[in-house]
């Protein structure tokens, strides 16, 4: 089964409108092999410890809102993600179900491979805040899509079952049976608000 608070510069110069134009010049992109299940130098020390691997599917919308001099922005995107937090690939599609870009990492690197070759990254939130200008928290987020918190970092549960702050996002899994989670990050003086909505398919 198919399956992404500082601010800099770059968001007048990489923000989401420019990504999507970046990524629309990648329709014909060819396949780029997955990641072996143990790739080497990422295997972890005790075997049995290993996390297990994850296939996930269906379409992620992500909103940023207007904040100083910056206009809100949008995205949506179908993505396809196989592998686990430590290790894994985010294929990223048009809604039509068109490859555009993919995002993969292990414990010492992230890169995206699209049209223009292969990038790399020192971290995925490097990654993301250059190719997109906001820090994404894209391992934390395939917790989240399983309904559940980061077990890495420190969470709150919410008032109602299903809803947890953990940080600095707001994560609503109450719809998780209708494959449907919400999480918001606030906006501040030092950050932009943001609203992402992942659908997952059956």
């Amino acid at each position: 089964m198919h399956a992404f608070p500082r601010l800099s510069a770059w968001p007048h110069r990489l923000g989401l409108l420019a990504l999507a134009c970046a990524l629309s010049a990648c329709s014909h992109l060819a396949a780029v092999p997955h990641p072996p299940t143990d790739a080497p130098g990422t295997a972890p020390s005790d075997a049995g410890a290993a996390p297990a691997r994850l296939a996930l599917q269906g379409q992620l919308s992500l909103k940023l809102l207007a904040w100083q001099d910056l206009p809100a922005k949008g995205l949506s995107l179908g993505f396809f993600f196989s592998g686990h937090t430590d290790q894994g690939l985010l294929d990223l599609m048009t809604p039509l179900g068109t490859l555009m870009a993919q995002v993969g990492w292990h414990a010492d690197e992230a890169w995206v491979v699209n049209q223009e070759g292969r990038q790399a990254y020192p971290t995925l939130d490097e990654l993301s805040r250059q190719t997109l200008g906001e820090a994404l928290p894209l391992r934390s987020l395939v917790h989240w899509m399983q309904g559940q918190p980061d077990p890495t970092q420190p969470s709150t549960p919410g008032d109602q079952a299903g809803v947890f702050e953990q940080a600095g996002w707001h994560i609503d899994t109450r719809e998780i049976a209708e494959q449907r989670i919400q999480a918001t990050r606030s906006a501040n003086e030092q950050q932009r608000a943001i609203h992402i909505k992942v659908y997952l398919d059956r």
